[in-house]
Parts: C-alpha cells; structure tokens; sequence
C-alpha cells in the first residue's frame, strides 16, 4: 500500500467510528426516551417501517450499489466521459424508479391497517409514520448516485463526516419536537426526513466539488449503460432479497403472529448490535475503494495482501466491543431499559446476543465479502444467500406456528445461518475469485476467532468479580477492560513485522506533530 492510500484508508476507518460513536451515542439516549414516552408496542413500528424499505432496496440496489464500481473503474482508467454518461444514465433512472416508488408507497400506506397487527389507537400515528419513512427512502433513491463520488475519490471519510452531521441534525431534531409538542410516533420519521434532504443537499455539494470531471447530462442518458449496470446489479438485488428474507421480516413475522408487545422487544433488543453490525458494514466498504483501484491495475498479489491485512484491522477494532456487549448484556439493558421487568430484560439480552452472532462472524469476513462486487462475481453468492434466506425463513415460520420459542427462532435463525456463511463461504469464494488456494485466509480468521475467545472470558472473569449496579460503574470496568482487551489483542492478531510496521506508523505521526 502507498503511503498516501494508506493515509486515507486511515482516514476513512476513523471517520467511519466516529460516525458509529455519534450513531450508537443518540440511539443511547434516543431509544430508552421513545419507549417511555411512547410505549415498546409503539416503538416496535418505527424499525418495522425502516424494515419496509428495506424490501424497496431490492429494486433499487440492481443499479446504485454496482453503479460506483463502474464509474471507479472508468475514472482510473482515465474514461472521463465513460464515467459521466454512466453517472448521468443512472441519475435519470434513480429519478424514474423514485417516481414509481413515491406512487406505490402512497397506496401502500393507505392500507397499511389491512395486512398489519396495529392497536387501533395507533392507526393513524402508523400510517404517518410510514408515510414520511417512505418519503424518506424515495429521497435517498435521488441521492444514491452522488455518493458515489466519494467512493470514487476514495474519500469516504467525506461521507462519514456528512453521516455524523445528519445524525445530530435528527438527533436535534427529535430533542425539538419531542420538547415543543406532546409525543408522537412519527416525530422520529419526520427527523429522519429533515436529515435525509440535508444528506442530499450535502451529496450533491460532494459531487461538484470532488468529482467535477465527472459531468451531469441527462441528454447523455443512454439506456444501453443502464441495461448494462442492471445485468450486474441485478445479482446484488437479488442478495439484497436474500437479506431481506434472512433479517427483513423478523419484525413483521413477529407483529403477525407473536403480538405488538414482543415485536416491540425485539426492536429493543436489535438496536444495539445492528448498530454495530452498521459499523462492519461499514468498515468493510471502508476497503472497497482501494480494492477497486488495485483490481483495475490488476495487481492482484498485492490485493491479495490487502485483503488479508484488512481482515485484522476489522478484527481488532471490532471484537473488543462484541465481546463487551455479550459479557456486560444484562447490566447494560437493565440500566438502560429501567421500565422492563428483569425477566424482559432477559429476554432482550438473549435476542441481543443472537442477533450478534451474524455481526461478529462477518467482522472478520465483510471485507473480503466486498471482493465479490470489486471482481464482479456475484452469481454464486446470491444463490448461496437465496438458499440461506429461504431456508431460514422456512424454519422461523414452522417454528413460530409449533413451539413456544418462536421469538427465540425469529431472532437467531438466520443469524447463525448467516454466520456460517461468512465463515465458511465466503473466504474460501474470496480465494477462489482472486485465483488462491481456498485456506488463504483462513490462518487470519483463526487468529481472530482465537483473540474473540480470549476476550470473552476474561471479560465473564471481570463481570463476575465486579457488582455493576450503576452507570459509573458499568463504564469505569468496561472503560478498564476494553483497554487492557485492545493491549492483549495487539499481540494475538499481527505478527510481529506488522506491529512494527504500525508502531513506526504512529510514531511517525506523532513526531510530525
């Protein structure tokens, strides 16, 4: 890696955690806030709209999340006006699909009541909420095309610092309607809406600033690109629907067959770790750029290490704090869920603790997962994940219909089935494209799976010596902890060349200071 490349990387994995930190930090306030004011039966809605547009991504995703990767390819190979009639091609449909999007969501929100379980009480306040949550989406949809400019400029910090404007932008904006007027479900849809026109405002800005080779000319539309990027993207559409049928309907299964009450716990009880399950995603993609350039100068061995050393990067930045969250789960929800009962509390931290478990596998396996759209092999991929969606989906149907531990199914299912996936499929498939033995990673990933075990017990050590009754209390041990956990980590992921390569790194830094 160069110098420079290696600075931004640098760049963009921290400015991706502070955008996590801000993230998780409202949803620390924010969430204990909703439920109290408005009921888990009621704040269980508001992650089940965002789980509706999920299912729209499906449409959408054919074209915006394969759209970046042309155009990079484009622009470093010095195919400027490549790039621009792929991007103003995209544009024009992005605006095409919004319009159908914007038509279908207002007739599916008319009868939302038809096919969902909603208290009568509740109705309208859904219907709101839904409503301006699809608004919402069908602004992203715009917006799609002109993040990929960062992507491009390999710039994604441009974006994480974007993400953390916009999130205390909603996070003032809740603050504000919640003070000024009494409490309603929607004021969280209506926040997001205002931070998701500010992210398209900020977008556009990015794109004519970063990127203005690339030009914007809808007289340059040519269907022949989108056809094109669709017979790609459609694979990852398709994967997108192989999410949506492992993770997307654990909600509205729940909302029809187990009752509001328990969809409203289990929307408790994914906030946490799908928050940090944003951040893998995240600082897998975080890699993506580089990956892409090195792909298209064909330097393949390189990528190879690349990818391997990435892996323990994601390992050690993440592992620390899932093993925290399973060690310390119980003491952390009692404080922050004060109104549950602590057999609620159970209950939550069990389905937090499963829904992990798809998160913690694929932290050391989301980056090299990002290899398959950098080759452009999707098709194996999308028939495995099909495969795991379907079956998945099978078995929480069967078992919410004939046992009393359906919501335990709903929750963790497809959770392990995903997570055997990312530690099975997926590193052998990232060998297979880039011409490799299939064990390639597998000694980096042991590696990891061994720091994770170590981690995990000496935190269950440290719980069961320590009463964690306050929040002082619970941050002071985890504060202590968590260092001690990142020191001991050091050593058990990098070999020793890598340390040094990385303590001369900051002392370099530290001297230019």
């Amino acid at each position: 890696m160069s110098k420079s490349s290696g600075k931004q990387m640098s760049i963009n994995i921290i400015a991706s955690i502070v955008s996590f930190a801000v993230t998780i930090g409202i949803n620390f306030f924010l969430t204990p806030y909703l439920v109290k004011e408005l009921g888990s039966d009621a704040y269980g809605f508001i992650g089940l709209a965002n789980n509706f547009v999920q299912y729209g991504t499906i449409i959408t995703m054919a074209l915006n999340s394969i759209s970046g990767r042309f155009i990079s390819i484009s622009y470093h190979k010095g195919e400027v006006d490549k790039a621009s009639r792929i991007f103003s091609s995209v544009l024009v449909a992005d605006l095409f699909l919004a319009a159908v999007i914007l038509i279908i969501s207002a007739i599916l929100t008319g009868y939302l009541d038809i096919f969902l379980n909603i208290p009568d009480e509740l109705i309208t306040t859904v219907k709101i909420t839904f409503g301006i949550t699809f608004l919402t989406f069908v602004v992203s949809t715009v917006t799609a095309i002109f993040t990929t400019a960062a992507f491009v400029k390999n710039r994604l910090d441009i974006n994480s610092v974007r993400d953390i404007i916009s999130n205390l932008l909603k996070a003032a904006f809740v603050v504000i309607l919640f003070t000024l007027f009494p409490a309603q479900l929607y004021y969280v849809a209506l926040a997001t809406l205002g931070s998701g026109l500010f992210l398209l405002f900020a977008n556009i800005t990015v794109k004519k600033k970063i990127l203005p080779e690339v030009k914007v000319d809808i007289r340059t539309f040519d269907i022949k690109v989108v056809k094109s990027l669709l017979a790609s993207g459609v694979w990852l559409s398709l994967s997108q629907l192989c999410h949506v049928l492992m993770t997307g309907f654990d909600l509205l299964i729940c909302n029809l067959t187990l009752g509001t009450g328990l969809m409203g716990l289990l929307s408790i009880a994914k906030t946490v770790p799908n928050s940090i399950g944003n951040l893998t995603v995240t600082l897998g993609s975080v890699f993506t750029p580089h990956f892409t350039i090195l792909y298209a100068k064909q330097k393949i061995n390189e990528l190879v290490e690349e990818a391997k050393f990435t892996t323990k990067i994601m390992s050690f930045i993440l592992i620390v704090p899932f093993a925290g969250f399973i060690a310390f789960g119980n003491q952390f929800y009692t404080l922050w869920q004060p109104t549950k009962s602590p057999a609620e509390i159970q209950l939550i931290q069990i389905m937090s603790v499963l829904t992990c478990i798809t998160f913690l596998c694929a932290s050391q396996t989301q980056s090299l997962m990002m290899l398959n759209t950098v080759c452009n092999k999707l098709k194996l991929p999308v028939f495995v994940n099909l495969a795991i969606g379907v079956g998945s989906l099978a078995i929480v149907l069967i078992a919410v219909n004939t046992t009393d531990l359906g919501v335990y199914f709903i929750a963790g299912t497809s959770s392990i089935l995903m997570g055997l996936r990312s530690l099975i499929f997926v590193p052998m498939y990232a060998a297979h494209i880039l011409g490799r033995k299939v064990t390639t990673f597998y000694p980096t990933i042991i590696r990891g799976w061994i720091t994770f075990a170590i981690m995990l017990v000496l935190f269950l050590i440290v719980n069961n010596i320590f009463a964690l009754n306050s929040w002082i209390s619970l941050l002071a041990v985890c504060i202590g902890v968590g260092i001690i956990g990142y020191i001991i980590s050091l050593p058990l992921l990098f070999k020793k060349d890598e340390l040094l390569k990385l303590k001369n790194k900051v002392t370099t830094k530290l001297k230019r200071r």
